[in-house]
């Protein structure tokens, strides 16, 4: 489905959805297996845990603790991908 369904007309809405709702399950699962695959653009953090990252970045005299956050995780990938491989 290209169109997002919410920039349907009701009409064309209700068609997508009768649609939707008549499929069989391995007809559902070829559709999914069609689709993109989404990551999450946030992962939440205990206040606290934020509280020591802002702190460590400030330190580094970074303005983003996000980015220390990611330079972290990017080391540890390479080290575990290297350490597997």
């Amino acid at each position: 489905m290209k169109k997002k369904v919410a920039a349907l007309s009701k009409k064309e809405r209700e068609r997508v959805e009768s649609e939707y709702h008549r499929m069989k399950p391995e007809d559902f699962d070829e559709t999914m297996s069609r689709a993109s695959r989404q990551s999450p653009n946030a992962v939440r953090l205990p206040d606290r845990l934020v509280t020591k990252l802002k702190s460590v970045a400030q330190k580094k005299g970074e303005t983003e603790y996000r980015n220390i956050v990611k330079a972290w995780i990017e080391e540890r990938l390479k080290q575990e991908t290297k350490a597997a491989g």
